[in-house]
């Protein structure tokens, strides 16, 4: 059976857990080494950056809530939000193992279809096409090393 909650309380509760996610980023990158180099970007850059947006983002969340103060009834721990904390904690499981391109990949194929109702036909290539493009950004672009996995032994042996 699921929750239901008045939508201001939910949205509150999102914000804050997003508020606190971003401090902690904003914390954790601070505490990152310094770049070898005056004027260039260290390794706490984008962690800061992206924790600072995310923690102002929930505190604005979170304030809209308590200012709007809807009533309507919101349904949480239903199936739809189950399916994305079941995603979500297989993804992390099997984040090394799997690797970045098959855990990615699959994590955005259920999301497509299970949450999206897209059809497989077109959830597929989607979901190839973004987990190609993340990997892409972040070995290519950002230099960050990810774990190839299952298609790693496969290519690589």
């Amino acid at each position: 059976m699921p929750l239901s909650l008045p939508r201001w309380a939910a949205e509150l509760a999102a914000g804050l857990m997003l508020a606190g996610t971003g401090a902690f980023f904003l914390i954790v990158g601070g505490r990152l080494p310094p770049p070898d180099e005056a004027g260039i970007p260290g390794p706490g850059t984008v962690p800061m950056l992206l924790g600072g947006f995310v923690a102002a983002m929930g505190v604005v969340s979170a304030l809209r809530a308590l200012i709007r103060r809807d009533t309507a009834p919101v349904e949480i721990a239903g199936g739809k939000q189950l399916v994305a904390i079941a995603g979500l904690l297989l993804g992390a499981a099997f984040f090394e193992s799997a690797g970045f391109m098959l855990a990615t990949f699959l994590f955005l194929l259920g999301g497509f279809i299970w949450l999206g109702g897209a059809d497989w036909r077109r959830a597929a290539p989607a979901a190839a096409l973004v987990a190609a493009g993340l990997w892409y950004l972040f070995t290519k672009l950002l230099g960050v090393g990810l774990p190839y996995g299952v298609i790693g032994e496969i290519l690589f042996r």
